[in-house]
């Protein structure tokens, strides 16, 4: 469902108490030296420490069947200054925490890691925990784009899948027991063998809901709690799924008319949608192509899977400035962009098993007539069912809970929530509500974000270390600074051609130059929260040689470069970082070509809200004009 991509602040010596050794905390449990792959590929490495706990599947039969927790814990980089650990509850439900930590979260957390412990948690019935994963439906997920179906076929033919699933998982779980309640208990279990007195909760999407079930349950043992994205099950995000999507495409569409740059581009955008909906009515046949490896794969494209793309879109801040081209494009017939979002979907599959026990559990149990029939219809994704999940739930073994298992939860513990204003799934009325029940706590609204924050704002990362720090922050003022959108196709730049030594090349007219690192010319437009651009020759013939140079060009001006993903494709490699500046996070786009003795290097960054809408049209222009001398 929910997924699903720091200025160190002063804190006063007196908040430093130091946590019990790590000795004493881990006797209860072995550890083991491991390592978390960083990065879509894995191309790099996390030192971390990996254990495994066996706790009981069934609670209230606690000598019956065991199932093993796998978790890893990323150390404080300055164990003499170690405050309480941070616990990273994923979203979902179903994601792994530990393989999202190195795919979304791990630069977000650096600078928390500085004094922070950060625990990650493979919840039972996800990654390595005893997996309720339905390799009967993730395993054909590329398989299925190539057909055309609509999403109820797509609900019927699951139905068998899951019911072969079912079958094959009950030979050695019970899906009943997978329910957040018992998550829970495994979370705290896992606190007390590491001998945490007190920790921090950092929940993102579902991992809000949890976190608010292990507040209800342990909420004595937690210092503070950050929540992104937040949503319990009262709030039916499923059944509102699409309306929430509608407000938050309507904001798109509003935004997009008051910004002169992209209402030139696109005059009635909306009419556009509805083009794109109506040239739809025949699906068509079409290559994508995926943004973790580059290959290509077959989409049928049709409007029910055209608007799931929109949607999923939606969720990601730094794809938000791309929704309008995507929709101008699919108007004349090009599906680019929603095919390759489609395929992401289909790359990183969550646990369909885990996923419907907690859903059908504890949300889609308590539906009733009634409150179906009071879901209006959708404005814009009214093509996608309300309900996708009764019938599903149906064929599903899920637990049988009372109304009170999922009432709205009540805290006394500080609290930071965390909401992004074009948030199509937990919007921020869910974060309002939930702050009225919640008597400690502070609100922190980004006019500019979306379903995920912290690996975008930078501003994010300052209140949550500064929360845990001291959870009677209430200052969050730097929320006024979030960087607005870039409009893809929308604001057409001039170039003009610049000279050195080494090359020729075409940059951004009015870019000016600010110095020379590792032979990489670097240059920066001159807006208060800048881009940037680097162009370099090597003398190379490329493959691992050039990337180093590149990268050691970059590193001496950009400290500490996390790798997000790397495609290579006859030659070009494209490698994708996220930095900070002391301004904002940022994204950076590295293009390499060996070419004989003269291999070619550009690099362009931006803030995170800014640099999906800009890379293309300035890598293109400046790579393609870019000629050695």
């Amino acid at each position: 469902m929910f997924r699903g991509f720091v200025v160190v602040l002063a804190i006063s010596a007196a908040l430093l108490a130091p946590l019990p050794s790590a000795s004493a905390q881990r006797d209860a449990i072995s550890l083991s030296d491991c390592e978390i792959p960083i990065g879509a590929q894995g191309a790099a490495k996390q030192a971390a420490k990996c254990g495994v706990l066996s706790v009981p599947e069934d609670y209230s039969a606690p000598e019956g069947r065991q199932i093993q927790i796998h978790f890893a814990i990323v150390p404080a980089r300055s164990p003499s200054l170690r405050r309480e650990p941070i616990f990273h509850l994923e979203g979902g439900p179903g994601a792994s925490a530990i393989e999202y930590y190195g795919l979304v979260w791990y630069s977000a957390y650096a600078d928390l890691n500085e004094v922070h412990d950060i625990v990650l948690i493979d919840q039972r019935g996800t990654g390595k925990s005893a997996s309720l994963q339905c390799t009967e439906i993730a395993d054909l997920g590329f398989e299925d784009l190539k057909y055309d179906r609509s999403t109820e076929d797509e609900i019927a033919e699951n139905i068998e899948r899951l019911r072969a699933c079912l079958a094959r998982l009950s030979a050695t779980n019970d899906p009943r027991h997978y329910t957040s309640a018992n998550l829970a208990r495994d979370t705290d279990a896992v606190r007390a063998a590491l001998g945490y007195q007190k920790i921090n909760l950092f929940g993102s999407s579902y991992g809000t809901w949890l976190a608010q079930f292990y507040l209800r349950q342990f909420g004595q043992h937690v210092n503070a709690v950050v929540l992104e994205g937040t949503v319990g099950p009262w709030d039916r995000p499923f059944l509102l799924a699409n309306l929430n999507a509608d407000q938050a495409l309507q904001r798109v569409f509003d935004l997009c008319a008051a910004d002169e740059s992209c209402k030139r581009a696109f005059p009635d955008l909306e009419s556009l949608f509805e083009q794109a909906l109506q040239r739809l009515q025949t699906s068509v046949r079409v290559n994508g192509t995926s943004s973790l490896t580059g290959k290509s794969y077959p989409v049928v494209m049709n409007a029910e899977r055209f608007l799931s793309a929109l949607r999923n879109m939606l969720y990601q801040g730094s794809l938000i400035g791309s929704v309008p081209q995507a929709i101008a494009q699919a108007a004349r017939g090009i599906y680019t962009l929603p095919a390759a979002v489609l395929i992401a979907a289909a790359e990183q599959p969550i646990s369909y098993g885990m996923n419907l026990s907690v859903v059908c559990a504890e949300d889609v149990a308590f539906y009733t007539p009634e409150l179906l029939e009071r879901i209006p219809r959708s404005r814009f994704f009214g093509r996608l069912p309300n309900d996708s999940y009764s019938e599903l739930c149906a064929v599903w073994r899920s637990a049988e809970l009372e109304a009170a298992d999922v009432l709205p939860i009540t805290s006394d513990v500080p609290t930071l929530f965390l909401a992004g204003e074009f948030d199509p799934i937990t919007p921020t009325d869910f974060a309002v509500s939930a702050q009225l029940r919640f008597q400690n706590s502070v609100l922190a609204r980004f006019p500019y974000q979306a379903h995920t924050i912290l690996p975008n704002s930078l501003c994010a990362r300052r209140l949550v270390r500064a929360f845990y720090a001291n959870p009677s922050l209430r200052d969050t003022s730097c929320t006024a600074q979030d960087v607005p959108f870039a409009f893809a196709e929308a604001q057409r730049l001039s170039y003009e051609t610049i000279t050195t030594p080494t090359f020729s090349a075409r940059v951004p007219s009015g870019w000016r130059a600010i110095g020379e690192s590792s032979a990489m010319h670097f240059f920066r437009s001159d807006a208060d929260k800048p881009e940037f651009l680097g162009i370099a020759i090597y003398p190379l013939a490329g493959g691992a040689p050039l990337q180093a140079a590149a990268l050691e060009a970059l590193s001496s001006r950009f400290a500490r470069l996390f790798e997000q993903a790397r495609i290579a494709q006859l030659g070009v490699v494209v490698a994708q970082y996220t930095f900070n500046t002391h301004q904002e996070v940022y994204i950076g786009g590295l293009i390499t070509f060996g070419f004989g003795t003269q291999s070619r290097a550009v690099w362009y960054a931006a803030p995170a809200n800014i640099f999906t809408a800009r890379f293309s049209s300035i890598a293109v222009e400046v790579f393609g004009s870019l000629l050695p001398r």
